[in-house]
């Protein structure tokens, strides 16, 4: 964990230093925009600014790296805009894009978008070795926003027109794994994959215990300084949901309670207005069963 995280970061400050002068007020404006995002009509047009400032950036990039990250980048916001618009056909429509996007990066990285989520584990040791910690992290991401949104689309389409897809979620979170940065996004493969596991019923892929293990371990590993809850909310309800069904109702109360009494700073800088919507999801189970909050 230790040393994909020091990666990581390396990398990030690498890439995103390199833009030229002249692209700087565009990539600040993008930037601005997409911290403005909220799940409301404002809130999803602030986020459309800032995925059609990337394709401005995206189109007048030459250099090969900073044009996917810019991608990778507008692909992100373009999953947030499917999780925050109103309307069903328009957030299959977004998801559709943000899947388009990350198989264009793929291709850019000389990975096959049909058969990533199948790679085995010598032909990520092959691609370990050919790409730059660059690209390996820009192909974590593309893993990323093609599994996540693929799963929102399938959530949105229904367990009988999407049940075919979900190895390619299950595959893609499995591989961001092995390629070594199961860390991105506060543990969001296991994350991923164990909310799909609590979501299914048991024929169709849904495993509870499965689903507190990965939980579990998305949880315990971003904990907030000294606290016992996640720095994302997301894991933090997930988790406890997934504990109450296991009939752990005191331990899922427990979560519940310390994440809705945090300090809001403690939590992921940058995922405010996704922590928020956490926040009054935990509000509303917090209700349901009855935990006493401050």
């Amino acid at each position: 964990f230790g040393g994909s995280m020091f990666k990581l970061i390396t990398v990030l400050s690498l890439v995103f230093t390199l833009p030229t002068f002249a692209n700087e007020e565009t990539i600040t404006a993008a930037e601005k925009a997409y911290s403005l995002r909220d799940y409301n009509e404002e809130g999803v047009k602030n986020a459309q600014k800032a995925a059609d400032l990337y394709q401005t950036l995206i189109d007048a990039e030459t250099d090969a790296d900073l044009k996917v990250s810019y991608q990778l980048k507008q692909g992100t916001a373009y999953y947030f805009i499917g999780t925050a618009t109103a309307e069903k056909e328009d957030q299959i429509t977004v998801h559709e894009t943000a899947m388009a996007i990350a198989d264009q990066v793929m291709t850019t990285l000389g990975v096959d978008s049909e058969k990533a989520h199948k790679l085995t584990t010598d032909e990520i040791t092959n691609l370990k070795n050919q790409l730059s910690d660059e690209r390996e992290l820009f192909l974590a991401e593309s893993w990323y926003t093609k599994g996540t949104s693929l799963a929102q689309w399938g959530k949105l389409k229904g367990v009988a027109t999407s049940i075919g897809k979900l190895p390619i979620v299950i595959g893609l979170m499995e591989r961001i794994e092995s390629l070594g940065y199961l860390s991105i996004h506060e543990y969001g493969p296991h994350r991923t994959i164990g909310r799909i596991r609590y979501t299914l019923p048991g024929p169709l892929g849904g495993d509870l215990e499965e689903s507190e293990t990965l939980l579990k371990s998305a949880t315990v590993n971003t904990l907030a300084t000294g606290q016992r809850y996640s720095i994302n909310g997301h894991n933090n309800i997930y988790f406890a949901e997934t504990l109450y069904e296991r009939g752990k109702e005191n331990q899922a109360k427990k979560l519940i309670k310390a994440f809705i009494e945090a300090d809001f700073a403690t939590l992921a800088e940058g995922n405010e207005p996704e922590n928020r919507s956490a926040l009054k999801r935990a509000e509303e189970l917090a209700d349901e069963w009855n935990v006493d909050t401050e």
